[in-house]
């Protein structure tokens, strides 16, 4: 996942807390092992690199298919895991991104697209030789509410995780501040976390800079450039899974739609910084939100 992980439980006695935090950190190395792009021969490059374009994949692998497939449905494509070729070719992943031609980018969005791929019971998906797909939008969350689970299968009922920014937590105390994106030292606010998942998507991590302009790692799947509507979205879910997609689409959405998009979901609630340095919420986002 290219990221740290940290888990804090209470409420139990030292041997306990080691067993669980140990096997959820066991939990966390089989998801990266599973999902990551950065790993040959594993499942995912098997996706990815297969020369058959109908791929009979792990129980596993197709459920987060479909989940990504209704996410997708849900942000009217703005998140899209079909874009492993434009993000290859702006560079984030190598650590040397650069603003392709526009020729670059055509060529590129040929071979993107979840709208190219099609799901079939029985673990079987129809993908194009081309297409490239990279669960790294909500692999961090899938990750918070596996090990969730793993600590709740030993009694533990007071825990946050945090994986790259992605947190799942229960319990009463807990509290999870939000980063202002342009002011390095200070917080929006924080959040009262208790059964809910938490992400943020920003520009302020990962980007570069062009002619004084800002391009962000967050890719527009339609255009191939870089969104730029927005300096950071955070968003409130059930599960983690769902807050890490979200605030991906919604960045993507922009300021308008995204929170049009937010008001319509069921127990989905977010904050939008604009790049005007707007701030937009959600009808139901203050009853989290603890202002600084």
């Amino acid at each position: 996942m290219g990221s740290t992980i940290e888990i804090q439980v209470r409420g139990v006695d030292d041997e306990i807390a080691n067993s669980a935090i140990t096997a959820a950190f066991k939990e966390a190395k089989r998801i990266d092992t599973l999902f990551s792009t950065y790993i040959s021969g594993n499942p995912m490059w098997f996706l990815n690199n297969s020369t058959k374009e109908e791929i009979k994949v792990s129980d596993e692998m197709f459920s987060m298919l479909e989940k990504c497939a209704e996410l997708w449905r849900i942000t009217d494509g703005a998140f899209d895991p079909a874009i492993g070729s434009l993000i290859e070719l702006i560079g984030f992943e190598k650590e040397s991104p650069s603003l392709p031609t526009n020729e670059q980018i055509k060529n590129a969005l040929n071979k993107t697209g979840w709208k190219k791929i099609t799901l079939k019971k029985e673990d079987v998906v129809i993908k194009p030789l081309n297409i490239k797909i990279s669960f790294n939008a909500v692999v961090p969350g899938y990750a918070a509410d596996k090990i969730a689970n793993v600590l709740k299968g030993f009694g533990i009922e007071d825990f946050l995780i945090n994986v790259g920014g992605e947190i799942y937590a229960e319990g009463d105390t807990w509290r999870v501040g939000i980063q202002h994106p342009r002011k390095i030292t200070k917080l929006l606010g924080s959040l009262k976390a208790n059964k809910i998942g938490i992400a943020t998507s920003g520009d302020y991590e990962q980007y570069f800079n062009k002619n004084g302009k800002r391009y962000s790692h967050l890719i527009n799947p339609l255009t191939g450039l870089p969104a730029n509507e927005c300096e950071a979205v955070t968003i409130i879910a059930k599960d983690a899974l769902t807050a890490d997609a979200l605030s991906t689409g919604v960045f993507i959405l922009g300021p308008s739609k995204g929170i049009e998009l937010i008001n319509k979901l069921y127990e989905v609630e977010g904050i939008i910084v604009d790049t005007f340095g707007v701030i937009h919420k959600s009808s139901g986002f203050d009853k989290y939100f603890l202002v600084k």
